[in-house]
């Protein structure tokens, strides 16, 4: 729903390029704006809206991961833990659903999925309530 980073890591241009009708001189700091990638309307339909079923592949069974969803940077210099990253995610998340009933803590508050901007984008202050399953 929200890009935790909105900004990506800074590159150094190490040669003159030309991307898309821009020219860029060498030595010129560029970083990637994540936030615009991941609300794009381009590649998102309604990209405000939380569907987390835009991860899923067709029947369902599958996660998949959409060109325009940047969430380890892009290219050779990106992040090596991805793969442990995405799988302990998987797991914990998982685990907590398995186990744990989770629910609004008070049911007519309305819950803002999009959170406080900053270096890194952290949710606003919300209630939950978690009650065991067995």
């Amino acid at each position: 729903m929200s890009s935790m980073v909105p900004l990506g890591v800074m590159h150094r241009a190490l040669s003159d390029k030309e991307v898309n009708g821009y020219f860029i001189r060498k030595g010129t700091v560029v970083l990637g704006n994540l936030y615009s990638a991941h609300h794009n309307p381009n590649y998102w339909k309604n990209p405000e809206k939380f569907l987390p079923e835009r991860f899923l592949s067709d029947n369902g069974e599958k996660l998949k991961n959409p060109p325009a969803f940047i969430q380890f940077e892009v290219g050779k210099r990106r992040c090596l833990g991805e793969n442990l990253a995405i799988e302990t995610l998987f797991l914990f998340i998982a685990s907590i659903f398995q186990n744990f009933r989770l629910t609004k803590y008070k049911e007519n508050e309305p819950l803002d999925l999009l959170g406080m901007p900053g270096f890194v984008r952290t949710p606003k202050p919300f209630f939950v309530r978690i009650e065991k399953k067995f």
